[in-house]
């Protein structure tokens, strides 16, 4: 059984069946993954958001979740190419910028 219990939205599910079958295939096995190791060491936490974190897939694609640890979920936000903008259209964007 996976210790942490994986939660997303139709919009995340739509960006993730959106995704050439390679980059959708290795997407859908780091998700899965995720629910056993929510912080995976390739991972990266983003700076000045504690809890969010953010993965690189290959051809310049991004997967990005945020942790809660006291309900031991993932949030899984966004699944996609990396736009210029990603990280402030999820809310994340750094100050100043």
């Amino acid at each position: 059984m996976a210790a942490y219990h994986l939660r997303y939205d139709r919009e995340f599910m739509r960006q993730l069946e959106g995704l050439p079958g390679d980059i959708r295939s290795m997407a859908r096995r780091q998700v899965r993954d995720l629910a056993d190791m929510p912080c995976p060491a390739q991972a990266k936490e983003l700076e000045e958001h504690p809890g969010y974190y953010r993965l690189w897939l290959p051809r310049e694609y991004r997967l990005v979740w945020q942790v809660h640890e006291d309900e031991q979920v993932v949030e899984l936000m966004y699944v996609g190419l990396k736009h210029p903008d990603l990280y402030k259209r999820l809310g994340l964007g750094r100050e100043g910028t």
